[in-house]
């Protein structure tokens, strides 16, 4: 009877186990969707404040995504409107409105993805949602003199669709930032922890609330999943767990790939960070290989369904993926067994040149790959980091350089992060972090040496009783005749356990074979790091250094790394209440500050230009600011000749052609680059053309740079502006904007013949 009664509690004993497994996982799960609903709801409170966008007529909410926004927006607009979808499909691999006269496949070159899934699954939807209950249209009376717009609400409406599935993905950020810092942390208070100090810092983490649908905002969410499901392969060693884990990290990886066209260059510091942790023997190289396999197959999945896009292809991240796989592959097993301290000497040089090499290998494949392909599309890229460190100035770099989002961090967001004592509680449990590690080493080492000292002691101790138990007669010599071979062995025995002891007692070897750091804990550091060195580089990155800064600041709770005494640690609760005082100040502020801003979007004079564009214009194309010709493509559906996806060679050309309008160029040589575009009309605004910049980024500023030979000339747009043009005839002109009809060549005017 007892021995059944053991066999029924074995059998449960992991049913228990499973059911505490599920009873946690649901909790925190739970908890993450709540905390994920009401950062979802206050993000579409902050937008809707700042644009009173409820109230607002469709043109008017198509108008307030400005220049990169609404261009994207305009590929899910003919998602949406086109019938059948397949029409839709075809027209955005064949778009003939974004680069006029050419055909753009629009799914190679831009990172369309997330407006191709949300507009599918709003038509699929949409049956259900076109009733009174999904959607609801009022009157909305305006100022005095501008008429009466019609305004719908309500998920059944397109936009309301589109910006509601952004908002859910700003709730899985924050969802994703709980779930990695209890992780990390080991604790649930680490997980409030971090997404407290998100909301707290939230100007500083995110932008999703002004710009909603910009790429890093889409892909984001996707990007922390996909780093706390590498800390969880990084702990776990469970091979029940593993394989769903890389299923997942594939398709994250691939999804990243697809929403934002920057996820390369974090996945390069990724493969960097992983790299040098197989190095430094944190992680081992199965480990390693497991992490390159999730790339590899995001890699491809990303490649496929942007069809065969060059500037992945062509990426330093691509480039060096192969160099590293190459050397897991082949290389991997050269490595030095270090038993002194001549061994550690090469094999940290060997380290050193292994890191060199695979560093300007991956340099020299991209450049190998980037002529093959006949490539230059990431070139601007490099420019301007080059332009970060040296005089080096173009037409290109000073357009991303002079805007605010492309300059080095301001110290006030610093400043923030410090007042609100997020970075402060970051540098302690980093110290925390490596200091328990060295403390860890060091007592290790301690240990072993005691332990070696000890066994000597007992050996040396052992030798004198037996010599002093030898008998000086017969039989104890024949005793000894017949253990002298015995007697040679072990003296040799004696030798190399000596020798192996005074390798053993090196402190510098001990040291380092006792240095363990935690793989999860090092990467997720050393990514912050990397983020910190691109926030200070652009200022828009600062995003993902701070969003990382919440992940650590959870390690405020885990005991287990804090380098006090033992007898501190029970005072530790009372550290956490004094620290939090100032989070809770700084959180109550920054969400009061955030809630009481009011504003109301309105544009008159760019309402009256699209009109009459689509009033008074036929199919022509249209040649501007990128702004302004975003609105163009996607209010009025005219063909433009530039676009602000900057990130192709083509493109930048086009904007050079067209921006020498603002420079002091002849309006000959404007015309012939305008023809050759084969360009209709040509708007002018006001603000470029007369504008003025205290940092020398006004656009004649930047064309004095780039063209300093003309700087004696007048200015091309104050001309265009003033006096009469030849080749260019003014159609339309309100207090912000002039269109000019581009005369074409072609048509000419032949006298009739008459026969005599």
């Amino acid at each position: 009877m007892a021995e059944g009664t053991e066999g029924v509690q074995v059998e449960q004993v992991p049913t228990n186990i499973k059911l505490k497994s599920i009873a946690k996982f649901s909790f925190l799960g739970i908890v993450a969707i709540i905390l994920g609903g009401i950062h979802s709801k206050y993000v579409s409170n902050l937008f809707e404040n700042d644009r009173n966008f409820s109230y607002l007529s469709d043109l008017e909410r198509e108008m307030s995504l400005r220049t990169e926004m609404g261009f994207y927006y305009s590929y899910y607009k003919t998602i949406v409107e086109e019938t059948p979808f397949i029409s839709g499909i075809s027209k955005l691999m064949y778009d003939k409105l974004v680069e006029h006269p050419n055909e753009v496949n629009a799914f190679n070159r831009f990172n369309i993805h997330p407006e191709v899934i949300i507009g599918a699954a709003y038509r699929y939807f949409e049956p259900f949602l076109n009733n009174s209950y999904y959607r609801e249209c009022h009157l909305v009376e305006r100022e005095v003199g501008q008429s009466l717009i019609k305004s719908c609400v309500g998920i059944g409406h397109p936009m309301f669709f589109y910006l509601e599935a952004i908002w859910w993905l700003a709730g899985l950020t924050v969802a994703a930032i709980f779930l990695h810092a209890v992780t990390l942390s080991e604790s649930f208070f680490g997980g409030l922890l971090a997404v407290f100090n998100y909301f707290a810092n939230h100007s500083e983490c995110t932008r999703v609330q002004w710009a909603p649908n910009e790429r890093e905002n889409l892909a984001l969410p996707l990007l922390l999943l996909q780093s706390w499901l590498l800390t969880l392969q990084l702990r776990e060693k469970s091979k029940k767990t593993s394989f769903q884990l890389q299923i997942s990290i594939v398709i994250l990886n691939g999804h990243c790939l697809l929403f934002w066209q920057f996820t390369q260059f974090i996945f390069l510091t990724q493969i960097a960070i992983f790299f040098i942790m197989e190095q430094l023997y944190i992680i081992d190289i199965k480990s390693f290989s497991i992490f390159l396999h999730s790339h590899f197959c995001g890699l491809h999945m990303a490649v496929l369904l942007l069809q065969g896009n060059d500037m992945l292809k062509s990426s330093l991240y691509t480039s060096f993926f192969v160099v590293v796989s190459v050397y897991c592959l082949f290389f991997s097993s050269l490595r030095i067994k270090v038993q002194n301290r001549f061994d550690l000497f090469v094999e940290s040089w060997l380290i050193l040149l292994r890191i060199l090499i695979a560093i300007c290998t991956s340099i020299y494949l991209k450049k190998i790959i980037s002529e093959f392909l006949e490539t230059e599309e990431d070139g601007h890229i490099w420019d301007i980091l080059y332009s970060k460190f040296t005089n080096y100035r173009t037409f290109h770099t000073m357009l991303y350089t002079c805007s605010e989002v492309f300059d080095y961090l301001p110290f006030n967001s610093i400043m923030k992060m410090l007042v609100s004592f997020l970075i402060p509680i970051v540098i302690i449990n980093v110290y925390n972090v490596f200091g328990t590690t060295v403390i860890t080493a060091v007592r290790d080492c301690e240990k072993i040496e005691e332990e070696g000292n000890q066994a000597g002691d007992k050996a040396s101790d052992g030798n004198e009783t037996d010599d002093s138990g030898i008998e000086n007669n017969t039989d104890t010599k024949v005793r000894l005749r017949q253990k002298r071979t015995d007697l040679d062995v072990i003296e040799k025995e004696v030798k190399v356990t000596k020798e192996k002891r005074k390798v053993e007692k090196d402190i510098l070897l001990l040291f380092l074979k006792g240095l363990r750091f935690e793989p999860a804990l090092f990467y997720n550091i050393a990514q912050m790091a990397v983020y910190f060195v691109m926030a200070l580089l652009v200022m828009r990155l600062k995003l993902l250094f701070a969003t990382h800064l919440c992940l650590l600041s959870s390690l405020m709770f885990s005991k287990k790394y804090y380098v006090l005494p033992k007898s501190f640690i029970k005072w530790l609760p009372v550290a956490w209440l004094l620290l939090m005082v100032p989070m809770v100040y700084s959180l109550v502020k920054n969400v009061s500050e955030e809630m009481s801003h009011v504003g109301e979007f309105s544009d008159y004079h760019q309402e009256e230009l699209l009109q009459w564009v689509s009033g008074e214009t036929g199919s022509g194309a249209f040649a501007g600011s990128m702004p302004v010709l975003a609105t163009i493509m996607l209010c009025a559906r005219r063909p433009i000749v530039a676009h602000p996806h900057y990130e192709h060679l083509d493109t930048r050309k086009r904007a050079y052609s067209v921006y020498k309008t603002y420079g002091r160029f002849s309006s000959e040589e404007l015309y012939m680059e305008l023809s050759r575009l084969k360009v209709t009309y040509l708007i002018v605004e006001t603000k470029y053309c007369y504008g003025r910049s205290n940092k020398g980024c006004s656009f004649l500023d930047i064309w004095d740079i780039e063209a300093p030979t003309l700087s004696h000339r007048p200015s091309l747009c104050h001309k265009l502006l003033t006096e009469y043009v030849e080749h260019f005839y003014p159609v339309f002109r309100n207090q912000q904007y002039a269109v000019f009809r581009v005369h074409d060549y072609s048509v000419r005017y032949m006298p009739r013949s008459f026969d005599t």
